[in-house]
């Protein structure tokens, strides 16, 4: 019994040494998957190519793989900056800026005219620290003053429809 207990505690020591040895490994920042990466590229060269349709399905390809991938969220905020579509922009920055801390890759940019919003274009290198995340708060605050100098017009409501009752049950 005392010597199941001292190979149980043996190997239990043993265990969370080899975990505590690897953990930090984990936590290593690590360079973007290529399934994320590829499309995220290809998506930026059509952004710049002013092909932005095609340039969304790339995004939106990295982010079903990569659900808070930031690149691409900012990337299709910038889109939709460029199309007038200034809500929809500022749901993709703050969906960006969530875990944009996290991801360490370095980018290119290139500013869309007016300069409200850049879009990035990652490389296979890491950084000490978030370089993304720096270009996500520039455009939110770039777009927060666009969309106070520009507020949108109230679009009027409509009445619902009557409803229609039939002469037999009118009055009851």
């Amino acid at each position: 019994m005392v010597r199941t207990a001292k190979w149980t505690s043996v190997l239990a020591l043993s265990a969370l040494a080899v975990f505590l040895l690897i953990s930090p490994a984990l936590a290593q920042p690590r360079m973007m998957p290529e399934d994320v990466f590829t499309p995220l590229t290809k998506g930026y060269d059509l952004m710049r190519a002013g092909k932005y349709e095609a340039a969304e399905a790339e995004f939106k390809t990295a982010l079903s793989r990569d659900r808070y991938n930031p690149f691409a969220l900012n990337n299709l905020a910038a889109i939709k900056a460029q199309e007038g579509k200034l809500k929809e922009a500022m749901a993709y920055l703050t969906d960006a800026g969530t875990h944009a801390a996290e991801y360490k890759d370095k980018f290119q940019e290139v500013c869309f005219t007016e300069g409200l919003c850049t879009g990035v274009k990652p490389v296979k290198e890491l950084g000490n620290e978030s370089a993304i995340a720096k270009v996500i708060a520039e455009n939110m605050t770039k777009l927060k003053a666009k969309m106070a100098a520009s507020p949108e017009k109230p679009v009027p409501s409509t009445a619902p429809p009557m409803e229609k009752v039939p002469p037999q049950k009118k009055g009851q």
